[in-house]
């Protein structure tokens, strides 16, 4: 007997996909079969009356409905899937699992490996090597600002796994080559006990003033990548139209400079980040969300010039001056 079956899976992340399956039975055998989807991956899946070594997010599409679901157990099943290499599960059960999380650190952990699988996902299925590169780069400003250890993973393996891959893929996007080896996928090792997950007693604050002002709030206290975080989920909230997006969009270039520069230790990687951040705030009208953009810019343009001469005498490992970082006032 062979029965076809079609769903659609929407997730709040804007993943979009149709999948359909076939269920095989025999004389009371389970039938292992492959899943397509529209996003062109092929991956493995197990009928209900056989236990896989990981759980597939296809077979347990309710995972993240479930009341009496443990979520450090979906965590575990999340680094099965990766380790099994299939990455789009790990993706799915892990952003999930990131959606109903309150704690920061682990919010950004998770975000630095969600998107790391997601970057292997698009490399090893899609052969998305450009958009892949982005992910990692992203990963990477996270996973600097993470500890060696958290949530029982070697994150400095894995942080160093992660450059090594980005330093490959640059490589086969420059030789016009496409598979990225086994060897050259990130590990997620275990080192101890698994994550503390905090569930969230209320959602997020959505309400723009609140987050931009959180946002200035984590700039002006050393916070970098909160405030990057915190600048993005304000943009999200505005239309398309609304001029202060690109306020913004400067904003979380500076963020994200002052990070590379602070905690990353990249003088050349923020020197290219603030001069981008230039273009963008060059054009916004003074006082926009009340702010002084005619000092802010010559903020920026001074503290992208001091980066570039650092940059020049070569960067240490000694803390960077906080004269380095650029000042951000309300109009008076």
């Amino acid at each position: 007997m062979v029965m076809r079956t079609s769903w659609s899976v929407s997730r709040a992340v804007g993943v979009d996909r149709h999948v359909e399956f076939s269920t095989i039975s025999l004389r009371g055998r389970a039938w292992h079969e492959v899943v397509r989807s529209r996003r062109g991956s092929c991956r493995s899946t197990y009928l209900p009356f056989e236990s896989p070594p990981w759980s597939c997010i296809v077979s347990h599409a309710a995972m993240a409905d479930d009341a009496n679901e443990d979520r450090e157990g979906a965590f575990n099943r999340g680094l099965e899937a990766y380790r099994a290499g299939c990455h789009f599960d790990a993706y799915d059960i892990w952003t999930q699992v990131y959606q109903d999380e309150q704690n920061e650190t682990n919010r950004r952990f998770l975000q630095a490996i969600i998107q790391v699988t997601n970057a292997m996902h698009k490399v090893r299925h899609n052969a998305e090597l450009r958009g892949s590169v982005h992910l990692l780069e992203r990963a990477l400003l996270k996973l600097d600002a993470l500890p060696d250890v958290h949530g029982g993973i070697d994150l400095a393996t894995f942080r160093d796994a992660t450059r090594t891959c980005l330093a490959e893929i640059k490589r086969l996007l420059s030789v016009a080559q496409k598979n990225l080896e086994d060897a050259f996928i990130p590990p997620l090792s275990s080192v101890g006990a698994g994550p503390v997950l905090e569930p969230r007693v209320s959602p997020p604050s959505k309400d723009p003033e609140t987050l931009f002002q959180n946002g200035l709030d984590a700039y002006r206290a050393g916070r970098f990548y909160d405030a990057h975080e915190l600048w993005e989920d304000y943009r999200r909230t505005r239309p398309e139209s609304d001029p202060s997006r690109e306020l913004v969009k400067g904003l979380v270039l500076v963020a994200t400079a002052m990070h590379k520069l602070h905690r990353a230790k990249s003088p050349g990687g923020a020197a290219q980040l603030l001069e981008l951040a230039l273009d963008q705030l060059r054009d916004t009208p003074e006082g926009t969300l009340g702010l002084e953009v005619g000092a802010l810019v010559e903020e920026v343009s001074r503290v992208h010039h001091e980066v570039e001469e650092l940059e020049a005498k070569g960067a240490d490992s000694s803390p960077t001056p906080q004269s380095y970082i650029p000042k951000i006032k309300r109009v008076e």
